[in-house]
């Protein structure tokens, strides 16, 4: 991480308490203030990624309180998953404009944050390119010696294959090819439109040369289903295992939709947990839903969903690998996750501040201000609190000086109490 992404990153964390959702900017700057994660990440990789989704599907429930890591545990998943298990990663914040209940919606934006690994840029269009030259690479290392002709086979071959969306690959053929010729071309544009799922962006020539029919609003739900199936069901043609998709901030879909409106939105994900086992073949899935653990209330109102999603027989906490909801509050133990964050910040500060600071002065401060934290706010939901704390109480000491900070100062500052930082006046006798 060089002094530029460190300030970013500082700048983000002191105002936020969070960083960047974007995959690339994320991974240059989450491993450098990630604690105590990385052995569910492994174990989430040993099965999931490496084993049961490269050919089918399966889904995990991220459970932690606002400001709790949720974003953070996603986001270090998704580095994992693109630069060293070969997934596509996508993430999908829920909330104004995605909501479970329209699938369509929620494929537009899937698309959109689509990022293959190797690939500093996401998007449907850097993920054709990818995919033509993926094909034609192997076309070569294979000693093929017309590798056009034997490219435009493969292209015929994705035009006849069966995708949950019957259209998936005639369109996707059309795509492939203008993306393979590099030639700009109507039909082409038409074809990239129609996979983004901008379908009433095409006219009627773009149909008819397509062989398209509108899709009527009755079923535009399970169009934007069957989308999202088939291209995962396409991406291993790109040279990856399969998609990790990272839904995040779902009990925010539930604060604003109540009654039947809500009730659709605990079918949908429902249906979303069940629709990639009808699929022939299987889809090469590993679905991970982020929530506020209030969301396991709504989930009582549908008990389809709460079957589906209920823990039995052990916990992940315990070793239970199986187990569909991962816990954030059992990492470990409160105070101590704090206190490592902090003295991994530290080391950001110094690289985005150009001060060294007094490491052990400042790991007595961090660990004083996790025990503060911990106090205050018992669960997670310390963790975005305690770092927009120190990092405002370290970026202070770089130009104010450092010194050792009592408890009761640290409190007032955990708590909005803005005190000076200058040294405690004495008492006059």
């Amino acid at each position: 991480m060089n002094r530029s992404e460190a300030l970013q990153l500082w700048a983000r964390l002191g105002a936020e308490g969070k960083a960047p959702t974007e995959l690339t900017q994320a991974s240059h700057v989450l491993p450098s203030y990630s604690v105590g994660i990385e052995p569910w990440i492994d174990r989430l990789a040993r099965l999931y990624l490496r084993n049961l989704c490269r050919g089918a599907t399966h889904f995990k429930l991220v459970l932690a309180p606002y400001g709790g890591g949720k974003t953070h545990f996603l986001l270090t998943l998704g580095i994992r998953a693109r630069d060293q298990e070969n997934f596509a990663v996508a993430y999908v914040p829920c909330g104004e404009g995605v909501s479970l209940d329209s699938p369509l919606d929620v494929y537009r934006e899937f698309v959109k944050h689509l990022q293959l690994p190797g690939q500093d840029r996401p998007g449907l269009r850097v993920f054709l390119d990818a995919a033509t030259r993926a094909k034609r690479d192997d076309i070569r290392r294979r000693g093929v010696p017309d590798v056009d002709a034997a490219f435009r086979l493969w292209v015929s071959d994705v035009r006849k294959r069966d995708y949950p969306e019957n259209a998936f690959g005639r369109v996707m053929a059309v795509a492939l090819q203008a993306t393979g010729d590099g030639i700009d071309s109507p039909v082409g544009d038409a074809a990239l439109r129609w996979l983004q799922g901008d379908v009433d962006t095409l006219g009627r020539s773009d149909m008819q040369e397509l062989h398209l029919a509108r899709v009527p609003a009755a079923s535009r739900r399970q169009f934007g289903r069957n989308l999202l199936l088939s291209l995962v069901k396409f991406l291993p043609e790109a040279g990856v295992h399969g998609l990790l998709l990272l839904m995040d901030e779902v009990e925010t879909l539930f604060q604003v939709r109540k009654g039947a409106a809500a009730l659709r939105i605990l079918g949908a994900m429902r249906v979303i947990l069940d629709a990639p086992t009808g699929v022939s073949g299987g889809v090469p899935l590993f679905g991970v839903f982020s929530a506020a653990p209030d969301v396991l209330e709504e989930f009582r109102r549908y008990p389809a969903l709460e079957q589906r999603l209920a823990v039995r027989g052990a916990s992940f906490d315990q070793g239970n690998d199986l187990a569909p909801q991962i816990p954030l509050d059992k990492v470990q133990s409160q105070e101590t996750f704090l206190a490592e964050i902090g003295e991994k910040l530290i080391g950001v500060g110094a690289v985005a501040l150009g001060k060294p600071f007094d490491c052990e002065l400042q790991r007595i401060n961090a660990r004083r201000l996790a025990r503060v934290a911990s106090e205050r706010s018992p669960d997670v939901a310390a963790r975005r609190p305690f770092v927009k704390t120190w990092v405002n109480l370290l970026d202070i000491q770089s130009s104010e000086g450092e010194r050792e900070i009592e408890e009761d100062e640290l409190m007032a500052r955990y708590s909005g109490s803005f005190v000076s930082m200058d040294t405690k006046p004495e008492f006059e006798p």
